[in-house]
């Protein structure tokens, strides 16, 4: 599998991952153009596309902060998912970086969500006790419940503290 760091709208993989993104989050979850060319310009800010030969295989969007790093999103296309390329891009990107991923997913209310929360727990993510809410991306959406996951352990509560506040002043801004 290959990585792609994707600078602007402009790389060639910046349409596919769009795609898949609405596909993959519901509309207060993603960015408008206007706010995704803002990330772009903000030094902690990396976009990766991941591709297998020609293939576009998924992507994950991410803040690079001093003591974590924060996947903002992470979405495999429908055509290879079930098949092993979210593990290893995940067991990839969190081998990479020398800090604790974090990360969040919805509620545990469901098989669906339940799956989901077995396959980071299978990447050695763990589910932390906070109480936690997302603002949303876009005007006129209310903050959504999330549950934060990091990988290798729990966190402290002064590292969410830290990490709710990053989301908010720095994430969100």
């Amino acid at each position: 599998m290959e990585s792609h760091r994707i600078r602007d709208t402009k790389h060639m993989l910046y349409d596919p991952l769009s795609t898949l993104c609405s596909a993959s989050f519901p509309i207060f979850e993603q960015r408008t153009e206007e706010q995704q060319r803002a990330a772009f310009m903000r030094p902690e800010y990396h976009l990766m596309g991941y591709t297998e030969g020609h293939s576009f295989v998924g992507f994950i969007a991410y803040r690079a902060f001093d003591d974590y790093v924060y996947v903002e999103h992470l979405a495999v296309s429908a055509e290879v998912r079930g098949k092993g390329h979210g593990t290893k891009l995940l067991e990839a990107f969190v081998h990479s970086v020398s800090k604790t991923v974090l990360l969040e997913i919805d509620p545990i209310v469901d098989a669906i969500s339940e799956a989901r929360l077995r396959f980071y727990e299978r990447c050695g993510f763990h589910q932390n006790p906070y109480p936690h809410t997302h603002p949303p991306y876009r005007e006129g959406y209310e903050s959504h419940p999330l549950v934060v996951l990091t990988s290798g352990r729990r966190i402290a509560e002064d590292e969410y503290h830290r990490f709710k506040s990053d989301l908010e002043t720095v994430v969100m801004a």
